[in-house]
């Protein structure tokens, strides 16, 4: 992958979590802690399936060598 395309794809997950953090935060109240606290509630829930992916990815990897 190109940087440019790395950079793009970045940029389109930066821009979906703000949308579904401005989502949330419209839906409750609006206010910079609803928001903050609404950012930190997402990148948690976000960080799950990632970090159970790397855990996968790293037991597979370890299993190839």
């Amino acid at each position: 992958m190109k940087k440019i395309e790395v950079f793009l794809a970045v940029m389109l997950v930066v821009i979906g979590i703000f949308c579904l953090t401005m989502s949330g935060t419209l839906m409750l109240e609006t206010g910079l802690t609803v928001f903050l606290t609404t950012f930190v509630q997402v990148c948690l829930w976000m960080g799950v399936p990632l970090v159970l992916t790397a855990i996968i990815y790293w037991q597979y990897a370890r299993k190839r060598r």
